[in-house]
């Protein structure tokens, strides 16, 4: 079995989630571990001291009792000089101090199930970037190092609460996965970072509401400034739940929040956000390296035809080249249409069947004209080694060329885990004599994960089994379309794809398309009709035809007996078809 990418589990997720509780719950009650950071009314501060919400209660003579809400902060440095903050800071101080060991098993709980449970989703997301071990590595690091950069910016700054950039993550999120995960990613940074002052109810709300907010109108990485214009939009929705919450719990004063200025909490909100989408925006390049995402420029450097790699396809194996260079058309076009990654998508087609260079004899588009196949002489489970040999070497040719593991992964997965049916049925023919399985005759890689890497699957067998639809006709086509999809889905190879059925009926109608497009009809050309009459002897009748750059349909017609003559060899992925689709000439 080939070596993937590490897909994260039960087990990873569980520890995960124990280490990152643990650090955060530490990060937590730190500094009560430091008597010298105790908080004394009577000195400077030595930290900056945030006090939970507190209900007040004041007696008047003339109008009674009165209630009022308070959260108070005493900035590092300063010496309180109110009574009665003087006795919260007394209280607060000592109830906290040295931390009890339930209240910190209380917080590593929360912690611990809130991580857990973001894990586990993402491990079932639709997007499966998200279930790869070093996504969630990536992410859970992420987080631990923003709260406890906020932790810090609370201890040291008497700055609000409410300007924490809490949607920096889920922003990213959103660009790098996909917006259901950032808004599972919202909830949980709120509860998370809330926890560092309280769980103040309408610090809450504003780290999730923002955030949430911002995520829904991030798609995909193209537009990189779409970060900071949801931060902007974060921001704005930020400001409007504070407004909304500090009316509904405190009541809102206009008059004391302008009076305040910038240092206001409805400010606070509204910078926050925009802060985010600057933060997100400038670590997409760290991002993408810690997920191992590919960037643009790494896919259009990848695509230069002076790489060496694909410089090694085009001089080694030319036949394979141009087929490659076929489905990264088909392919690009199939995924565009359902917004998935189309550079990618065709990066991968370029590099999928790198193996082949290795030896492309064995398959049937590398032979010349006349040429005796090497599988003439083998047995049908050495043919079916040969033709797997590919997908094995083509991996590590890729990787020892430091080739992105993303585009790697299309080789590994462009045939799954299918059968080579012709090798298979070739040897139950002949009795079986070495008492084989059929899994000795199942390629060694893995089922499609995401959308890009199954498109080319279903890509792989249909360019090959296009050049055997004669005449080239739209009932053809989609004969050949719907016979691929149906026969990959009977197998279970798309299964952890990702794609749903709307998107997989998007993709064949787009595929049917490119195909009647690349393989339409012209008309003859005068010389060519002036040839046919000159003849002497009446010669079998021809399509009208051309094979698109006015060259007739000798050319065509060549081309596509070749690819006839494949069928029964095993060297060309339209083997695999049901025996409808294999014509003979």
């Amino acid at each position: 079995m080939l070596r993937t990418r590490l897909i994260a589990g039960a087990t990873s997720g569980f520890v995960l989630s124990a280490v990152f509780a643990t650090a955060l719950t530490l990060a937590m009650f730190g500094e009560t571990f430091v008597e010298p950071w105790r908080v004394d009314p009577e000195r400077p501060a030595p930290i900056t001291l945030r006090l939970p919400r507190t209900t007040l209660e004041t007696s008047d003579p003339h109008s009674g009792a009165h209630f009022a809400t308070v959260s108070r902060v005493v900035a590092r440095g300063t010496i309180v000089r109110d009574g009665t903050t003087a006795a919260m800071v007394r209280l607060y101080e000592r109830d906290r101090r040295p931390p009890r060991p339930g209240r910190m098993a209380a917080h590593f709980l929360v912690y611990f199930l809130l991580v857990a449970a973001a894990m586990t989703y993402f491990r079932r997301a639709k997007t499966k970037q998200a279930g790869l071990l070093r996504t969630q590595v990536a992410l859970i690091g992420l987080a631990l190092i923003f709260l406890l950069a906020d932790k810090t910016l609370l201890l040291v700054t008497g700055l609000p609460a409410h300007l924490v950039p809490v949607g920096f993550l889920p922003l990213l999120t959103a660009a790098y996965l996909d917006r259901s995960c950032a808004l599972l990613a919202s909830a949980t940074m709120a509860a998370l970072a809330s926890s560092l002052v309280s769980f103040d109810p309408i610090v809450t709300a504003v780290y999730f509401m923002g955030p949430a907010a911002g995520s829904l109108v991030v798609v995909g990485r193209k537009r990189g400034l779409m970060l900071p214009l949801a931060g902007v939009l974060a921001g704005v929705v930020s400001a409007a739940v504070y407004i909304a919450t500090k009316e509904i719990f405190d009541g809102f004063s206009p008059q004391l929040e302008l009076a305040r200025g910038l240092r206001s909490d409805a400010s606070a909100s509204l910078m926050s956000g925009v802060a985010a989408g600057l933060l997100a925006f400038a670590a997409q390049p760290l991002t993408s390296l810690l997920l191992g995402v590919v960037s643009r420029r790494q896919l259009l450097n990848l695509t230069d035809i002076d790489q060496p790699l694909l410089r090694k396809i085009a001089t080694e194996a030319p036949g394979s080249w141009e087929h490659s260079r076929a489905m990264a058309n088909l392919a690009e076009a199939a995924a565009a249409s359902i917004h998935a990654d189309a550079l990618l998508t065709r990066t991968g087609a370029y590099y999928h069947d790198l193996g082949k260079t290795i030896q492309p004899k064995y398959f049937v588009e590398n032979l010349e004209p006349g040429e005796k196949s090497p599988h003439g002489d083998l047995d049908p489970d050495v043919s079916a080694d040969a033709i797997m040999a590919h997908v094995v070497e083509g991996v590590r040719l890729l990787r020892e060329g430091r080739i992105p593991e993303p585009v790697v992964e299309f080789a590994y997965t462009h045939h799954g885990t299918g059968v080579i049916e012709y090798f298979w049925y070739a040897c139950m023919k002949a009795g079986n004599p070495k008492e084989l399985s059929q899994q000795a005759f199942s390629y060694p890689g893995m089922r499609p994960r995401t959308r890009e890497t199954a498109i080319l699957m279903l890509i792989d067998a249909i360019e090959a089994g296009a050049r055997t639809v004669d005449p080239p006709s739209r009932e053809g086509f989609e004969q050949l379309v719907h016979r691929v999809i149906f026969s990959k889905l009977r197998q279970g190879q798309l299964d952890d794809s990702g794609l749903t059925q709307a998107e997989l009926r998007t993709v064949a109608n787009q595929i049917i398309d490119s195909l009647c497009s690349i393989y339409h009809s012209r008309i003859r050309y005068p010389w060519q009709e002036q040839q046919d009459e000159s003849r002497d002897e009446p010669s079998e009748p021809r399509p009208k035809g051309g094979n698109g750059n006015g060259g007739g349909g000798n050319e065509t017609g060549r081309h596509r007996r070749r690819s006839r003559e494949s069928v029964g060899r095993g060297e060309s992925e339209s083997q695999r078809l049901p025996p409808v689709e294999r014509r003979s000439g």
